[in-house]
């Protein structure tokens, strides 16, 4: 769905938005992007189903993460957490990262726009 940018503001469902797959199975939709007129950050819906992950990788950019629903190991450098529902994650620059679900999980993501530039294009 082509979404036009309004410089009010908007609501939208996040199933107006599709879904692409990801390495490691886990699902993204760009909720909100410099394509919506965002200046700076976009924001991400990211599902993990049981048994499957998140690409794990670094790049020069920050996020964080909150988990809506379910259970997953995070893997943040030499580290590994138990993240749940209403945990909340923080990911610095150039920290090798990645999330395995030990259950269906759903989780909110934010990153600078020039993730989604780099990642969707101008």
């Amino acid at each position: 769905m082509e979404k036009a940018i309004k410089s009010s503001g908007f609501v939208h469902h996040s199933t107006d938005v599709e879904g692409q797959l990801m390495d490691g199975g886990a699902s993204i939709r760009w909720l909100i992007t410099h394509r919506d007129g965002a200046e700076n950050y976009s924001m991400r819906l990211i599902t993990v189903e049981k048994g499957k992950s998140t690409p794990h990788h670094h790049h020069d950019y920050e996020h964080e993460i909150y988990i809506i629903s379910g259970k997953v190991r995070v893997t943040l450098g030499d580290s590994t957490y138990i993240a749940k529902a209403d945990d909340f994650i923080f990911i610095p620059p150039n920290v090798e990262h990645g999330m395995d679900a030990e259950e269906d999980t759903r989780m909110i993501c934010v990153v600078p726009i020039k993730a989604a530039k780099m990642i969707l294009g101008e």
